[in-house]
Order: structure tokens, then C-alpha cells, then sequence
């Protein structure tokens, strides 16, 4: 087993960059694909029921962070988002997201 951490660098999919995302769980990570547009969320970020766009996953450990690791996602230039539930976002992904974090409200201060 190998422990990842933020900004890792894998080699497949022209290097593949880890992106810590807690919040759902601790260790929560994102896998982003810079060359291809593609970013992989894991359980961050989900497609929302209606299908009408996406949401902040379920089941955190932390909700604060679990917001903030969706802003973050968000801010990252991606063209396509998959998610650990729920179907791609398959054109502007990063609009997509940014629009859904923003209902969110402001980041809350410690």
C-alpha cells in the first residue's frame, strides 16, 4: 500500500496529481488530470438526485471541510468531472461545481 499525499504526481493519464479533499472522510482525495481536462472527486462531490447538476456528497466526518474541499475542486480547471456516485459531468465541469459550492454559503471562520 502507498499513502498519497497533496500534489503527488502518478504516472498514467499524462500525470495524474493528487488533491486532498477532506472532509467526507480524513484521507479523502480527488484525482485530477490536468492534460485531459478530467478530474475524478471520489465521494466529495456527487450528482445531485434530480440530476440537474451536483452536490456536496454525503455522509461527512466534517462539514466545514467537506465544504471547503468542494471549493477547492471547484476551483480547479476541469473540463470533465466523474464522481464516486452519480453520472459525469461531462462539458464545463468547473462551472458546474463552482456554481453548486457557492450555495453553500461563505467559508466560516475557526
Amino acid at each position: 500500500m502507498t499513502e498519497l499525499s497533496d500534489g503527488d504526481v502518478l504516472d498514467f493519464g499524462g500525470g495524474a496529481r493528487i488533491v486532498h479533499a477532506p472532509g467526507h472522510t480524513e484521507g479523502s482525495v480527488a484525482v485530477r488530470l490536468p492534460s485531459y481536462g478530467v478530474l475524478f472527486t471520489g465521494d466529495a462531490v456527487a450528482t445531485a438526485p434530480d440530476a440537474d447538476g451536483v452536490i456536496l456528497g454525503v455522509f461527512n466526518v466534517d462539514r466545514d471541510r467537506a465544504v471547503a474541499s468542494f471549493r477547492r475542486l471547484a476551483a480547479l480547471d476541469a473540463e470533465v468531472a466523474c464522481f464516486g456516485h452519480g453520472d459525469p459531468v461531462t462539458t464545463r465541469a468547473s462551472h458546474v461545481l463552482t456554481r453548486s459550492a457557492d450555495t453553500y454559503g461563505p467559508p466560516r471562520r475557526p
